[in-house]
């Protein structure tokens, strides 16, 4: 990790540090293990480029931790179970826009309640096939995803023709 570059404050050299930092998100104070430069002449800390996504989503990510709730992959996993879009999924829960993209990439966590009602989707395919249809989604011709894999076994005289 000897990654260094010119400090854009005072023009001394910043090298790429691993150290703990602490962030204010919402309520709470997250303190973690964060990678960031520090200058050797002025000493200030500091990201660049992509970095500062990357900070969140380790915050984040302990939040998520602390608190039990689903990893960004957990609520991709589960999206594409029911073949919905981010947009879809929004709705579906009456979530605002960009919420959905927002826990997936891991930057903001869901709230315990939120997560308790992805959890209730994730056990409960009647509940998503009866939020679809009350919110417009069920694509005609297609069946709801609650019906997946319970067709009815053929009668014995079906099953012998």
């Amino acid at each position: 990790m000897d990654q260094k570059e010119v400090c854009p404050l005072c023009g001394g050299i910043a090298v790429l540090v691993e150290a703990p930092n602490t962030l204010r998100m919402g309520d709470r104070t997250v303190t973690f293990t964060d990678l960031f430069y520090r200058c050797d002449r002025c000493d200030e800390g500091y990201f660049n480029g992509g970095m500062m996504d990357d900070s969140l989503r380790r915050a984040t990510a302990v939040i998520r931790a602390e608190d039990g709730l689903l990893a960004p992959d957990e609520i991709v996993a589960l999206r594409k179970k029911y073949g919905l879009t981010q947009a879809e999924l929004e709705r579906l829960i009456g979530a605002g826009a960009k919420t959905v993209v927002r826990w997936e990439r891991g930057t903001v966590a869901q709230n315990k309640t939120a997560d308790t009602l992805l959890r209730v989707l994730l056990d409960h395919p009647g509940v998503v096939a009866g939020l679809k249809k009350q919110n417009g989604l069920v694509k005609p011709g297609r069946r709801p995803a609650s019906a997946a894999g319970t067709r009815k076994p053929k009668s014995a005289a079906a099953a012998a023709k």
